[in-house]
Order: structure tokens, then sequence, then C-alpha cells
């Protein structure tokens, strides 16, 4: 029988003031919060439908360091689908994109392989005061292997394209799970067969 629910817990990873609150809020509650502080660890809860299936997203606003103690790894382990954030308006935040993705890979033990991500470049409406090109993140998004799209959280732009993408995400995560478990079923199956015994 068809699962008719999906939960989907997806982590907002990127430097201080990028966004990550207001597109979480924004798409949770569909309201835009000029002044929000940017220190606070959240998480969102928003009930869509789609194709007569419940998704349940479960949506991670991340914050910065504190002094004596790093939740980045907790923040890692937790999500399934990392959506990396930069401001299009600071170039900075965008050169930070490397630092996220080399350390979410290294918590995650995959540093030849990849996890699934999605690369936002958000304050798209800011476009007077862009310091990154839309071609320098699609250029990144191709290193990263990901999906690139530019955001806006004040305006809503793309903001339900981001969360349906991280679905899409998610459904190619739960098949490669499927199969990999499936061929470690195979593996034992065929050594068992393997096995002789001498009597």
């Amino acid at each position: 029988m068809e699962n008719k629910e999906m939960k989907i817990k997806v982590g907002l990873f990127g430097s201080g003031g990028v966004g990550k609150s207001t597109i979480a809020i924004r798409f949770s509650k569909d309201i835009f919060v000029e002044d929000y502080d940017p220190t606070i660890e959240d998480e969102y809860k928003k009930e869509n439908d789609l194709n007569n299936k419940k998704i349940l997203f479960y949506i991670l606003d991340t914050a910065p360091q504190e002094e004596h103690y790093d939740p980045f790894p907790r923040y890692v382990q937790y999500t399934d689908i990392f959506v990396l954030i930069y401001s299009i308006t600071y170039k900075r935040s965008f050169e930070d994109i490397k630092y996220f993705n080399e350390r979410i890979k290294r918590i995650l033990d995959i540093e030849d392989k990849d996890y699934p991500k999605i690369l936002i470049g958000n304050k798209s409406d800011l476009t007077m005061k862009r310091e990154v090109s839309i071609k320098q993140g699609k250029e990144l998004a191709k290193k990263l292997n990901c999906k690139f799209i530019e955001t806006s959280a004040k305006t809503g732009e793309n903001i339900n394209q981001l969360f349906y993408e991280t679905i899409l995400l998610e459904i190619e995560r739960l098949k490669t799970i499927e199969e990999e478990n499936l061929n470690q079923k195979k593996k034992k199956k065929k050594n068992k067969k393997g096995k002789c015994f001498l009597m």
C-alpha cells in the first residue's frame, strides 16, 4: 500500500544575515518579517498536499556557532535535504558556501560522494545591490552538482519552487536508500548460497 504521507527534514545553511529565517517564515507562514534575530535556532513546520499525498515539512533554521558550543554537527545529522543559502548582495556569503559544503561532507563522512542539496541565491529583489551574478551562482551549482535558484523572501519569488525542489530531492533520496537496502539483501542472500560445509 502506497504511503500517503511524506516527511521532509530540510536544513537551511548559510552565513548570518543571508535570509535563512525569512525564507522559512515566508514559506511556513506566507509573511515577510523584516526584523528577525539571525542568531536564534528555530524549527518551522508546514503541511502541503501534492498529488493526494500529504507533505510535512520540518524546516530547521540554523544558528551560528556559540562560544563554547558548536551545534553544526547536530544540524547536519538532523537534516535530510540541505539548502545552501547566500545573499546576492554579499559576496562573502557566496564564498562561504564552499566552507559549509565541505564541512557537511566531513560530518556525513562522504568525502567522495554526494548528498541531496540545492543552492539558493536569496534577496533577488535587491538587484541594485547585487554582488554575485546569476552566472556565478549557476557555475557554483554546477561544481556542487545541484540545482540553483534565486529567491526573494520579501516578494515570495521562487520560495514555493525552492521547497518543491526539496520534495523531488527527498523522493530521489528515499529511492536511493531503497535500492541500497535491496542490494544489501541480495548480497547477503548470495553470500549465504555461496557458503559450503565440509562433513
